[in-house]
């Protein structure tokens, strides 16, 4: 599922949200009493229909994001303390984003965190809660 980010689009949603549920009604509603149609009646209610399903809308796609970002966070801190191969026999730090660690490093040469390989992660059972307890920068 490709990643929905809703900060290109949420404020022209939440505008055109907003038109619909309270200016063109709150414009019917004007014209209502001064030309006495029910035209203006219902166009009140079918641009307030229109508002509510809009903003009904994009409810659902801000859970989906949340929900998104939530798994993708559970992701980044389960290899917090790992090395990320980025080719050519390169790593990096996934806590401060240096390139310049080697296969050879045990700790991160600018924050001094302690990197866990894969086996120490499978042979002691460390899930992301234990490793909050384990000390990780060097003192």
């Amino acid at each position: 599922m490709k990643k929905i980010n809703s900060i290109g689009y949420a404020d022209k949603i939440l505008g055109l949200a907003i038109l619909f549920v309270a200016a063109i009604p709150a414009f019917c509603y004007i014209l209502l009493h001064f030309l006495r149609t029910g035209v203006f009646s219902a166009i009140m209610r079918i641009s307030f229909g229109i508002g509510l399903f809009i903003l009904v809308f994009f409810a659902v796609l801000l859970a989906i994001e949340f929900h998104q970002d939530k798994v993708i966070n559970k992701k980044y801190i389960s290899l917090k303390n790992t090395k990320l191969a980025i080719g050519n026999g390169a790593y990096e730090c996934q806590s401060c984003g240096n390139r310049q660690v080697s296969e050879t490093n045990k700790e991160c040469g600018i924050c001094g965190l302690r990197f866990f390989t894969r086996n120490d992660l499978d042979s002691r059972k460390l899930t992301p809660q234990r490793m909050k307890n384990k000390p990780q920068l060097k003192r």
